[in-house]
């Protein structure tokens, strides 16, 4: 565990495991401090982890660096119902490849100019600006 860069992370229930420095890019490795997660179906807690998937979330920069987030989202296994379902990360929407901060974000940037010129300051596509204004919109 990374104490100091969990802290600096600032996620609330997420701790920074490892890191890797590429110059221009910073590779967290995150986990969620939970070992369980709420059924949505039945609502019933399980601890029982069915798979791992692992994927890069991009987060807020820092000094000019690129910050990804490999999260383990896991899988568990309801007892009840004998299906696995995904633990809900609140810092990332379902199927989402940017934190919801680094979204926020993009939509303050958005007010003080272009989607083209935010995207192309952020290292995205025209296309990603858009689908993150619509999550954000559809968030609030």
């Amino acid at each position: 565990m990374q104490p100091l860069l969990t802290k600096l992370l600032n996620l609330p229930g997420v701790e920074v495991e490892d890191y890797y420095d590429l110059g221009d890019q910073l590779i967290l490795d995150v986990e969620a401090q939970t070992d369980r997660a709420t059924c949505p179906r039945c609502h019933q807690d399980s601890h029982h982890v069915h798979q791992n998937h692992p994927y890069l979330v991009r987060d807020l920069s820092i000094s000019d660096r690129t910050v990804l987030l490999r999260v383990n989202r896991r899988q568990f296994k309801c007892l009840t119902f004998g299906k696995p379902f995904s633990e809900p990360l609140n810092f990332v929407g379902k199927r989402r490849k940017h934190t919801d901060r680094f979204c926020k974000a993009m939509v303050q940037q958005l007010i003080h100019s272009d989607a083209h010129n935010v995207a192309m300051n952020n290292g995205l596509t025209d296309e990603e600006v858009a689908s993150i204004v619509k999550y954000i919109a559809k968030k609030t």
